[in-house]
């Protein structure tokens, strides 16, 4: 590969970040219309309470999601629908994996920006497909990297959880709204005898210089998350801007275990 063309690529790639980061202007769109199937399809597995990252224990919550799962011929239906305290969706997203979560489709029914569409994976070719405001977009990458989505992320860490001990494993995460897959690795970092922490960090060094790590913690006998620190797919109201959510998730368990 040209070095010059690789650096280049992880300049535009940081730029893109950076401007994501930085914000997006506010738009007042309707909340979306889902059907049963998105909304209460298959078995609830958890409900993940969401924080700013640095809020006091008694704080209010700013958003609530859901994640349930259907389980069809051989396959996991992974759906998750995020909501503010008044019941409004604020996004929905379903992924359909293999048992191991390996990806295979991805829709996004709507964000807070009023993108929908669908990322597809078929051996190393990985197809992004956008909507907003009437404009469709599209685009085909190749990456032999596994490819994570929302839904299938934890999945995945829970997957590789014993390997992940004295090693590293890289990902893509499909960013749809980009039109792109971006790196991360994934490691363990110190934890408690009873708990697992994970970290996840861009692969790219640039990319790292404004996008933090994100921090899973398991428990360690059940494999359950405990709780996420980082950047949450749902944005935050800052005045005129939708800004990224710093954000810390606590988790209630209504399964038995993680699927």
């Amino acid at each position: 590969m040209n070095p010059t063309i690789s650096i280049a690529a992880t300049l535009a790639a940081a730029a893109l970040v950076v401007g994501c980061s930085s914000g997006i202007r506010y738009k007042a769109r309707p909340a979306p219309v889902l059907p049963p199937a998105v909304t209460d399809g298959g078995r609830a597995i958890y409900v993940g309470t969401v924080y700013a990252r640095d809020a006091k224990p008694a704080a209010a919550p700013i958003y609530v999601y859901e994640r349930r799962v259907e389980e069809r011929d051989g396959a996991l239906i992974a759906t998750h629908v995020t909501r503010d305290p008044s019941g409004v969706v604020q996004l929905a997203e379903t992924a359909t994996s293999t048992l191991d979560y390996r990806l295979a489709s991805y829709t996004l029914h709507a964000n807070q920006l009023g993108h929908t569409g669908t990322v597809t994976v078929s051996g190393d070719e990985v197809a992004f497909r956008v909507s907003q405001d009437g404009r469709q977009q599209s685009r085909v990458e190749h990456q032999r990297t596994p490819v994570v989505v929302g839904p299938t992320l934890v999945g995945y860490i829970v997957e590789h959880l014993d390997e992940l001990a004295g090693r590293t494993l890289k990902v893509r995460f499909a960013v749809l709204d980009r039109l792109e897959t971006i790196g991360f690795e994934l490691s363990t970092v110190s934890s408690r005898d009873d708990r697992v922490r994970v970290k996840l960090e861009p692969s790219s060094f640039l990319v790292g210089l404004v996008v933090d790590p994100t921090y899973f913690t398991f428990d360690r006998a059940t494999r359950k998350l405990i709780r996420i620190e980082g950047l949450v797919p749902t944005k935050i109201r800052r005045g005129n801007w939708w800004k990224d959510f710093d954000a810390r998730v606590e988790y209630r368990f209504v399964a038995d275990r993680y699927l």
